[in-house]
């Protein structure tokens, strides 16, 4: 019974707590249970759920924002910062540049799960999940004309999640069953991403348009866990489209003419472990302004700053960004 629920609530990881709960009464009722915490551990397959969290953390096709999921009983929040750098590497045959990329990524999600126990009280517990990445790249913009280009690409790289948990009140019964296997624990990951972008732009009488999509494959298995029935090799799958509006202000800020610009996007997970973290789309529709670095050409690059609402089906969320475009 107890690991039938593991199972089923595998697609967050703080509602595996809710079983453990069962767990406990369920050795208290009866002590010869020859099934360990670890084997219904092993058997809950709660590694799409840690590989996505990972996933999240590097990936550019979900926002870097903050999220909060709706859809179940807690309500965990997500916030993700990301610090990308791309550069033009060499000049290729048939109109095409090969680019590097580097970038950094930083994840923390938080939940608060109330444990309450009939004869023992009440208690909580404060779930803290933390995961960083650091991956670099090659990809290539084939420019086909008609203001298309197609960007293949791989990136490759390392990441690490942790979790750190406290326990208050009636929660301490359940921390023998639970602390360094699903709260409080940490492991390494490498990832492997294949990726395909497709862009469409144009610039006309100042104003800007661009419309982008992008899809990768990732490949996540952990490596130095601290406890090896933290193992897992899982895939993790994004796509995303994004369209973009810039145009004149008619002010000046600088000596720069300065844009107003319009945005919006739709992104998620794709693939056998889409849910794994209990939403698997998110639309973005923002606003923002951009200004160019040099005060010549309207072809400069853009320093861009802007703010989005985020929303789909059991998620909210909102983003502030600075980027370079």
């Amino acid at each position: 019974m107890i690991d039938s629920r593991l199972r089923a609530a595998k697609s967050m990881p703080a509602s595996v707590l809710a079983a453990c709960i069962g767990l406990f009464w369920m050795m208290i009722a009866t002590p010869a249970v020859a099934q360990s915490t670890r084997d219904i551990v092993a058997g809950a397959n709660l590694g799409p759920g840690y590989a996505q969290i990972l996933n999240l953390s590097a990936t550019p096709d979900i926002s870097a924002a903050h999220y909060r999921i709706t859809g179940q009983d807690t309500q965990p929040t997500i916030g993700v910062a990301r610090f990308p750098f791309e550069y033009r590497l060499h000049s290729l045959p048939w109109n095409s540049d090969l680019y590097g990329k580097v970038a950094g990524g930083y994840l923390a999600m938080k939940d608060k799960f109330p444990v309450s126990v009939p004869t023992f009280g009440d208690g909580k517990i404060d779930s803290h999940w933390i995961a960083y990445s650091l991956t670099a790249g090659l990809f290539a913009r084939f420019r086909l004309g008609a203001g298309i280009t197609v960007a293949p690409g791989i990136d490759a790289g390392i990441a690490r999640i942790e979790n750190r948990a406290g326990y208050t009140g009636t929660a301490n019964l359940i921390k023998p069953l639970v602390d360094g296997l699903i709260l409080n624990w940490q492991t390494n990951a490498v990832l492997l991403t294949p990726n395909l972008g497709l862009e469409w732009g144009m610039s006309k009488a100042g104003h800007r348009v661009s419309i982008r999509g992008h899809v990768a494959w990732s490949r996540i298995r952990s490596y130095n866990e601290s406890d090896s029935v933290l193992n897992f090799d899982e895939t993790g799958n994004v796509y995303s489209i994004r369209a973009d509006h810039a145009a004149p202000t008619g002010f000046r800020f600088f000596d720069r003419p300065l844009d107003w610009v319009v945005y919006g996007g739709y992104g998620g997970f794709f693939g056998p472990n889409r849910d794994a973290l209990g939403f698997t789309s998110v639309s973005e529709a923002g606003l923002g302004v951009e200004l160019p670095l040099g005060t010549g050409s309207g072809e400069s690059r853009h320093v861009r700053f802007g703010t989005s609402y985020l929303f789909g089906p059991n998620v909210l969320g909102w983003a502030v960004g600075l980027g370079l475009n």
